[in-house]
């Protein structure tokens, strides 16, 4: 964006919707240590604009060409999962001499780094005055070059103080950042790509009247860690009153601490979203209790005996959760088919305890042992509108047999076989017909089908799709792979004009416009 003049840019600013603008800068390191990226700043073509509807302010660290393609597989989507970042303006802060500068300055940490930094988040509020979250990303070069990260203990620091939501990201697996907290608060998200667990509980406690969103990395061996989140040094019990968002990840058992029992302890008293990877870290139900009547969305990635566990706490039971809308259910590492009919179990009562839910991740594979044992497993729950099976090939006549089976069913994720096995005396070319004259109309409510992954030609997509739209009326969507997407497109289109399905071609080219 350097090439372009202050008017373009200024009306491409106004052009975006107030609630999706971001202010991107692209910084080196470097930069920020020597000034470098003030003197730039003050040259930018922001000055004197109008900056009052920025609400978010992402900083994101210079990664040499050699790390790019890393970068890109990390990062490349995020801007689509983040809730403000749609559209963003983007100021770039980085040239080709940028790599030489990284590779020949030495970045220790000077006296004069913290001022530098400080005046550096100083010019960015004078600009962007109203902006209310922070990101900060940087990728392994940053990691290997300040080994104690100095850097960013000192940038984030002045954050902090800056804007009620923090997010931190990186690549590196094993990073600890030093979290000022003395006199930090009203913070109502953090979201730490971290290892280091103690001073971000005790950032979390002591923001826990505002707190809507905690995403944290426990680490392998700091169970006692998540403890500090809900008791205090004192000994004092926390509440997050306000807190709807709950992420731990990489919790582990393998702590020296003896685990409390909270016997009467509600810390998270309106949960809406608990998300759950590793071990559940507690010997009660002190996640889930008092949150039964909010709790929207569940995900466990974690291992069958610690579903077991929670169902004996008596977390789940029969309509406990009227809210809850969707359940995931990852596979543990390790995972073997002779743990198949656990999982099942504990779906039936993990989708008993809510009327209404969309199971978005079930550890099925390859392994399921038939396709009839798992319509019948869904079955059983008609309600289930969302079906996640991403892992799992789907022939042809299952899909229309698990279709058929939820009536309420709207989305489906699945993969795709390499053919389309003919039934008995039937013909290639008598398929449409075939199956028009067996099945339709059934799945009234089906509408996408997510492609995960094919092992054949995208011929097979094309001709399941179109075979699926003779008989769900509302079916109008498929999500192929990505990578397949123009190749599909072209198929589709000749597949409508195949000799099978050419007298049902008018009702089929919706299919050409939906994708």
């Amino acid at each position: 964006m350097e090439d372009w003049s202050s008017r373009r840019l200024q009306k491409y600013y106004q052009s975006l919707h107030p609630l999706t603008r971001e202010v991107h800068l692209l910084l080196n390191k470097s930069s920020v240590y020597s000034g470098r990226a003030l003197e730039r700043l003050s040259r930018a073509p922001f000055d004197g604009w109008n900056f009052q509807e920025i609400r978010k302010l992402k900083l994101q660290f210079y990664v040499p060409q050699w790390q790019q393609d890393e970068w890109d597989e990390q990062y490349a989507e995020r801007d689509h999962m983040l809730e403000q970042a749609n559209t963003k303006l983007e100021y770039y802060d980085w040239l080709d001499e940028k790599r030489r500068e990284i590779e020949e300055e030495d970045l220790e940490v000077a006296p004069t780094v913290k001022g530098n930094i400080n005046e550096f988040v100083c010019r960015i509020k004078q600009m962007v005055p109203t902006f209310r979250e922070i990101e900060v990303e940087y990728g392994l070069d940053e990691l290997e070059q300040d080994p104690g990260n100095n850097f960013f203990d000192t940038l984030l620091e002045p954050l902090l103080r800056l804007a009620p939501r923090i997010v931190h990201r990186t690549l590196g697996d094993k990073v600890s950042v030093k979290v000022p907290m003395d006199d930090i608060s009203n913070l109502v998200c953090i979201d730490m790509d971290v290892y280091y667990m103690a001073p971000i509980a005790q950032l979390a406690r002591r923001n826990a009247a505002t707190l809507e969103h905690l995403c944290i990395k426990t680490g392998y061996s700091q169970r006692g860690s998540v403890f500090d989140l809900i008791k205090d040094a004192d000994g004092d019990y926390v509440c997050y009153p306000r807190l709807r968002v709950l992420k731990l990840e990489k919790c582990s058992d393998s702590s020296p601490y003896r685990c409390p029992v909270y016997t009467s302890v509600v810390p998270f008293p309106i949960l809406r979203i608990l998300s759950l990877e590793g071990r559940y870290p507690f010997d009660d139900d002190v996640l889930f209790r008092g949150n039964a009547a909010t709790l929207e969305s569940l995900v466990l990635k974690t291992k069958h005996d610690d579903i077991a566990r929670l169902i004996e706490f008596g977390v789940f039971t029969p309509t406990s959760h009227p809210k809850l809308q969707c359940v995931s259910i990852f596979y543990e590492k390790g995972y073997k088919r002779s743990q198949l009919p656990l999982y099942t179990d504990y779906l039936h009562v993990l989708l008993s305890i809510a009327p209404n839910v969309a199971v978005r991740s079930f550890p099925l594979g390859e392994s399921w042992p038939d396709i009839t044992s798992m319509v019948s497993l869904f079955s059983d729950y008609p309600n289930i509108q969302v079906l996640d099976l991403s892992d799992m090939f789907l022939p042809l006549w299952d899909t229309i047999a698990l279709i058929k089976s939820l009536p309420l069913l709207s989305d489906l994720h699945s993969m795709t076989p390499y053919t389309i096995q003919l039934p008995a005396n039937i013909k290639e070319k008598e398929l449409p017909a075939y199956v028009l004259s067996k099945y339709a109309p059934m799945g009234q409510r089906f509408r996408c089908w997510h492609i995960s992954k094919t092992s054949g030609p995208v011929t097979t997509i094309a001709r399941c799709v179109l075979l699926l739209a003779l008989i769900c009326p509302n079916f109008d969507y498929c999500v192929p792979p990505e990578k397949e997407f123009s190749e599909y497109m072209d198929e589709l289109e000749r597949t409508i004009n195949w000799d099978a399905f050419k007298d049902y071609a008018p009702r089929l080219q919706r299919f050409l416009f939906s994708n």
